[in-house]
């Protein structure tokens, strides 16, 4: 059963899951065959789960919770008020707190504001030409990011590789 990414963080916002449930089935959906070379033609290959921002009350208490539960090691700060906590294999959790202008929409905790997604042969100009031509507006344009909204109007981040994700 293919389950949509829209349909998991909308079950997300609606309460009907956890964000535990909802960060296991997104990372099985990373994993799927659907991220495989036989894919049909897409616009951009995604290759990592870079990283997924969570608006969160205390960045600290939450950086405490996520490394005591799944073991992760110390976090990092992310200017100017939130933390980061990385996962072994790649990706991270970005802590937002409600005041850490890193929003990108109503801050609200226990909310994913946003996911990104590193992708092949990033360039910002191409990514947000060839999002616009296929009629998907693009929210905000940075030199190492490409913001858009999915259907639903959740924030997809555009970018390239990290150097310790490889190609």
């Amino acid at each position: 059963m293919e389950i949509a990414l829209d349909d998991v963080l909308k079950q997300l916002q609606e309460g009907r899951i956890s964000r535990r449930q909802a960060l296991g089935v997104i990372t099985a959906l990373a994993a799927s065959p659907a991220f495989s070379e036989s894919s049909p033609p897409t616009l951009f290959k995604a290759r990592t789960l870079d990283h997924i921002n969570i608006t969160v009350s205390d960045a600290g208490r939450s950086e405490a919770f996520y490394r005591t539960v799944l073991g992760l090691p110390a976090g990092f700060p992310i200017p100017p008020k939130a933390r980061g906590v990385a996962f072994p294999g790649g990706g991270f959790l970005s802590l937002c707190p409600l005041d850490g202008q890193c929003s990108l929409g109503d801050p609200q905790t226990g909310r994913i504001d946003h996911f990104g997604v590193g992708i092949e042969d990033f360039d910002a100009d191409r990514v947000a030409r060839d999002l616009e031509a296929a009629d998907i507006e693009v929210v905000l344009k940075t030199p190492g990011s490409v913001f858009a909204h999915d259907p639903d109007g959740v924030v997809v981040q555009l970018s390239p590789l990290r150097p310790e994700t490889g190609a």
